[in-house]
């Protein structure tokens, strides 16, 4: 697999962006009564680009009731990561553009970069969205799927310190 062009951002950054620059979207969107109206106007938005849209919440345990990605959802991102043609731009977007999809994007050029590339992909991450922090529930995810033995999390570890989850401990 060759690495992609890569986009990062939030919901809030589309009216920064030109949506026509965009030949395949990677669109991450938590359970919401309106997702389907937020989805119909991705689709709008993006009209030539093809899209893989992914619905859960940006959680890092699964202690919780509510829906954390799971290892089919992380999956099916890389999978769709492996079809993308050479001159493919990939956006890869979450509700903030800080969590789901940077976690996503840094698995995304792990597994294009092969093994041994961990740390270089979440430098590249941050080169393209400095105020990155990957969601580490969807990193180990990956970590897993790309046999790095811990590597993918070492390397978010190192580059973008203390997960979310770990910043916002007690917060209620």
């Amino acid at each position: 697999m060759q690495l992609p062009q890569i986009s990062i951002c939030g919901v809030v950054d589309f009216n920064k962006i030109d949506p026509k620059s965009y030949t395949h979207v990677i669109s991450i969107w938590h359970p919401n009564p309106n997702l389907e109206r937020f989805q119909k106007q991705v689709r709008l938005g993006f009209e030539q680009a093809n899209i893989l849209f992914c619905t859960y919440n940006d959680v890092e345990t699964l202690e919780h009731s509510i829906q954390a990605p799971t290892s089919n959802d992380v999956g099916a991102a890389l999978d769709y990561a492996l079809e993308l043609p050479e001159d493919a731009h990939l956006l890869v977007h979450c509700m903030a553009g800080i969590s789901r999809s940077t976690a996503t994007a840094m698995a995304i050029i792990a597994q294009a970069l092969g093994e041994g590339s961990e740390r270089e992909a979440a430098v590249t991450v941050r080169e393209i969205r400095p105020i990155a922090n990957p969601n580490r529930l969807i990193l180990q995810y990956a970590d897993d799927l790309l046999e790095r033995n811990g590597a993918l999390l070492e390397a978010a570890e190192e580059v973008f310190g203390p997960s979310l989850g770990e910043i916002n401990k007690g917060w209620s």
